[in-house]
């Protein structure tokens, strides 16, 4: 996993095949309403906005055809993160979603405006959590990288 400000994202260009050219992806959605955008290669892109929540009945995931790289645009969440083989399978990998996942929770990271979070294969998650009581409203991209 690799949490970092959207300024730095060259930092990871050679760590992190497709990166380079899915920013220039994101860039271009970015006053774009919410839905999901594709481009001719296999890399997509939702728009997401909402209110973050209690995620602590949420189920942890991972994927393992796409990388998630994750930029919060406005507002704030809470992610949880932990190592997939740390957690006990809920439900094994779905070729057709591209989701296993998992019982229990993980470590607590905060996403706030201007950041992004990058998201492996073996990198179970949760995300959208609320930092504050009420919740908070956010407007977030999430980029899918196919796994290289």
């Amino acid at each position: 996993m690799i949490l970092d400000y959207y300024k730095n994202y060259k930092t990871y260009v050679d760590a992190v095949p497709g990166l380079e050219e899915g920013m220039k992806f994101v860039e271009t959605l970015l006053d774009k309403p919410v839905g999901t955008y594709r481009t001719d290669s296999e890399m997509y892109a939702m728009v997401q906005e909402g209110e973050t929540s209690d995620i602590s009945g949420d189920k942890m995931e991972t994927h393992k055809k796409f990388l998630d790289v994750q930029f919060v645009f406005s507002g704030q969440e809470i992610f949880e993160w932990e190592e997939a083989t740390q957690l006990e399978v809920r439900e094994e990998y779905d070729e057709k979603t591209d989701f296993r996942f998992y019982y229990g929770g993980g470590k607590r990271y905060l996403a706030t405006a201007g950041m992004f979070y990058i998201l492996f294969p073996q990198d179970a998650h949760r995300c959208r959590g609320k930092v504050n009581e009420t919740g908070d409203a956010y407007r977030k991209i999430v980029l899918k990288l196919p796994v290289k």
